[in-house]
């Protein structure tokens, strides 16, 4: 007859501690994904009611304010008037750059104490680029091999499916401008191609309001001429990024960042 296992009651009491640990350590895993958190940086002298009122009447920009209570001892947060929250941030260097912003931070939330723990922050991107259905793609002045951006760029947006890329720059919501200078924030009111001479080691993307000729989010990549289309294949992937990560998708844009990180070389962005 053979043998058959019949386990101990302190083997069976063990498998159902090792099976619980398994799933505590799960739900806490998933507890702790990260999630974006929307809002104001500002700091902690300045989060509650009147906010920099006092030092706006004085003169003092936001930004301003915010830096000068930093350093008499106040602690940079993150402020929402929406929901009125005001949460802690463990990462105190990040936020300096954007002090006085409107910004996406990505991390996790330690309930108990209100402190996010920060993975990444970056500037909100405006109602006017999030409610955004079509594009113009812009890149007439493009010589040489620039003109490898406008075909990269369609693709881009061809396979992302967000927006409809029009033929008509006064019809289209944003305007998406490739060049290899930096843009001058002249759009509306320049006469034909830029006169400076134009060496293609640098390609830059701006989206750009076709009311008012203001950038609305720009970066770039010094690629060299060869890896133009690349490039701006990657600013689209970039910017797709960072509007998706405004709308949840934090997955995806952790995803994303990854990505770009290793299509070195490229610039960190603005």
């Amino acid at each position: 007859m053979p043998c058959r296992f019949a386990p101990s009651l302190r083997m069976e009491k063990a498998i159902v501690g090792i099976a619980a640990c398994v799933l505590f350590s799960a739900l806490s895993l998933a507890a702790q994904q990260e999630q974006t958190f929307k809002g104001e940086i500002t700091d902690s002298m300045c989060s509650g009611p009147g906010g920099h009122e006092a030092m706006l009447k004085k003169g003092e920009a936001i930004a301003q304010c915010t830096i000068s209570c930093v350093k008499m001892g106040a602690k940079y947060v993150l402020s929402n008037p929406g929901n009125k929250t005001v949460y802690k941030l463990d990462d105190q260097m990040k936020p300096e750059a954007f002090a006085g912003q409107n910004v996406v931070v990505i991390g996790t939330l330690a309930k108990t104490t209100g402190t996010i723990h920060v993975s990444d922050m970056i500037r909100a991107l405006p109602p006017k680029v999030t409610q955004a259905k079509s594009v113009y793609i812009d890149c007439a002045a493009c010589p040489r091999g620039m003109a490898a951006a406008s075909q990269a760029a369609l693709q881009e947006l061809a396979d992302w499916k967000r927006f409809h890329v029009l033929p008509d720059p006064h019809k289209a919501d944003l305007i998406f401008l490739f060049s290899a200078n930096p843009y001058l924030g002249d759009y509306l009111t320049r006469d034909g191609p830029y006169p400076m001479p134009v060496s293609i080691k640098i390609t830059f993307m701006n989206v750009i309001d076709p009311g008012t000729g203001e950038s609305l989010w720009t970066d770039y990549r010094r690629w060299g001429s060869w890896r133009v289309g690349g490039a701006a294949k990657d600013l689209i992937v970039e910017f797709r990024a960072q509007l998706e990560a405004e709308e949840g998708h934090v997955e995806r844009l952790l995803s994303l960042k990854q990505d770009l990180n290793a299509n070195a070389p490229r610039n960190e962005s603005k």
